[in-house]
Parts: structure tokens; sequence; C-alpha cells
């Protein structure tokens, strides 16, 4: 009898692992180096990456419940001498991660349907914006996909500052303001997920409007769409499973799994969205209508697996706190390179020194 599972999760050695020495290699001296390296330290485990801790917390889902409700597929462009380190490294941190894809070259996007995939995470830009992308193929339709996103150093010294945005509305707090949550620890082995609202769980529908008439024209929008359901975003099916599997886990295990919604709304447009959620049978835990604060002192004090949103702003400020995914998706991201990130962590570090 074929295996069936509740959500499929495919993931990239990048995503899961830290490889970005091996990375730097092959990038600056060739895959014949990289792999020569990668040999060289084939016994060396290689230390857990941003998507390590949603991976390891999913797969305890499936060992405290004593079934098989969630699949994680390791999924790499390596060959399968040069991804020996990679096994090694998930048998070394005791992962039961068993079935893979070593792709040899051959992008590991063309493989997600036959996984069956429901969430896909990568480091590579291109692939996460071949399956979000509205014009590709029906193959990927129902999969949601996040870039993961490096993390930067929480010990610096120096205030994590961003470049001015468009957004003169937003308000931004100290990020050096402690708002750990040890006074009031969340339950242990717990897995916490964040989404964003707009772009993320809903479409981009009141993000256009707001682009184009601000804060007004999307009240307004909202108040004549009351009753008028959003439409899905591109994690909305990845939200269903989740509560699939909190149904699953039943009354004992229910606290294992915790999602939160943590929305640049504020309550003058949530009608529409109570609303959707409701035709949606979809339930989130907990929801945060932040109204155009920043939103990082409510993830710390989440301190979640994974953090999905869909503005780079968002993302950069969360990303010395906790594991973010970056979803391309949408009409505000057709212009915004990933690779922006990295320029501006450039930036900033030649401001350190």
């Amino acid at each position: 009898m074929p295996l069936s599972f509740k959500l499929v999760v495919c993931i990239t050695s990048t995503a899961l692992f830290d490889c970005s020495t091996s990375h730097e290699i092959w990038l600056n001296k060739g895959l014949e180096a990289y792999q020569e390296y990668q040999q060289a330290n084939i016994e060396e485990p290689l230390e857990p990456g941003v998507g390590f801790p949603l991976v390891r917390s999913l797969l305890a889902l499936n060992e405290a419940t004593g079934k098989q409700l969630i699949d994680v597929v390791l999924v790499s462009r390596n060959d399968g001498e040069s991804g020996e380190r990679v096994r090694n490294s998930i048998t070394h941190h005791k992962l039961p991660i068993l079935r893979m894809s070593f792709t040899g070259g051959t992008d590991v996007t063309r493989y997600l349907s036959a996984w069956k995939c429901d969430l896909f995470l990568s480091t590579e830009e291109n692939q996460v914006r071949t399956v979000l992308s509205t014009t590709g193929s029906d193959a990927f339709k129902g999969i949601a996909a996040g870039l993961v996103v490096p993390s930067i150093n929480k010990t610096a010294s120096t205030k994590f500052n961003l470049p001015q945005t468009s957004d003169n509305n937003k308000t931004t707090f100290d990020n050096n303001v402690s708002v750990s949550s040890q006074s009031h620890p969340w339950p242990e082995g717990q897995l916490r997920i964040v989404f964003d609202g707009d772009g993320v769980l809903f479409s981009d529908e009141a993000e256009i409007v707001y682009q184009r008439g601000g804060l007004a024209a999307l009240r307004e929008n909202e108040q004549n769409k009351k009753d008028i359901s959003l439409p899905q975003g591109p994690m909305h099916m990845f939200a269903m499973k989740l509560q699939e599997i909190q149904k699953e886990l039943g009354n004992d295990n229910r606290a294992m799994l915790r999602t939160f919604l943590v929305t640049s709304r504020d309550h003058a447009v949530t009608k529409r969205l109570f609303h959707t959620l409701t035709e949606w049978k979809l339930k989130i835990d907990e929801k945060h209508f932040v109204g155009g604060l920043d939103k990082t002192p409510f993830l710390r004090a989440i301190d979640p697996a994974i953090f999905f949103d869909d503005s780079i702003e968002h993302i950069e400020r969360a990303r010395p706190y906790v594991p973010t995914a970056y979803v391309i998706y949408g009409s505000k991201n057709n212009s915004v390179a990933a690779s922006e990130i990295a320029a501006r962590e450039t930036l900033r570090m030649e401001e350190l020194d």
C-alpha cells in the first residue's frame, strides 16, 4: 500500500544546512574544486542551516504521534558522490529523512510535482520564482515556496539599520530592545510558524490597491468587499495542510503545532480578512494586526521555526532574530531581486568595519 502523507516538504541542501563555505568555493573556483573540497571534508558534518529548525520540528511530530504525517525530501543539484557529505550530515544530526533527489545539475523544481510537494524551500531565487510565478506551469499549482534567507549574527553590537522605504507610515522599534519570552516560555518542543497576510496567505489584491491609492483607497476597497473572500495566496494550501496536521495531533499533542498571522493591517481593514478565514474554514491560532508597526518585536516574542513574508523590508528586519523565508510573489516583487539582500548586507558590513 503506497504511503500517504498529510504534508510533503522539499528542501535543498543549502536551505537545510549551512553550506556557505562550499558554495563560495563552487562560485569562485568551479565545480571541480567544489567536489574536491566536499570529498576532503566528507566526514565533517555540516552545521544546521536556516531551514533546519523547521524540518527538525516537523519530523518530531511524526515521532510524537506515531503517525507518518509529514515527509521531508532532500532535493539537491549535487551528484550522488558530491552529496555524500550531505547524507552523512543528515545521519549525524539524526534527521529521519529517507527520500532524496540528487540531480547532477538539473533544476530540482522539475521533480517537485513527482514528490507531491506542498512546500518548497530553497536558497536560490530563480527556483522560488519559478514555482511562484503566476505565469508558470500548472505543475506547480498548490505548491508553496520560500527563499530561505541567511541569518545575521544576533550579537553584533551595531544596530541593524535599513534604508528608508517608501512607506512613510511605517513605524520602527529599536530591535536591540529585549522582548525575550523567557519569562513566559512556550511549551517545550512546540513548532511555531508565522505567516504574513497579503501576498502570503492571501493574494496581493489589497497590496495593489494600497500601492495605487494609499491607505484610504485600501480601506474603501476592503469595506466595499467585506463580504467577498480574498483570493488565495501562495501559502493558502500549506496553511490548510498544517490545520489538517493539527487535527491529526489530537488533544494530547495539539499544543505541539501553533500557527500565527502577523500582518501590517489594522482593525479598520480586518472584517474582510476574518470573513475570508471563516469561508476557508481556516483557523489561525494567533492573529496580530500591527497597523504599520515593525513586526520584529512580535516575531522575537513568538520565536518561530520560520517566518514567511513577501516584503523584503520585513524579511531584513526579522532575519537577525528568527529564521525567515522570502515569498517572492505578487506585483511588488516583480522587479525586486532577492540579491538586494546580499548587496545591503555587504554595505552593512562595510559600515561595521
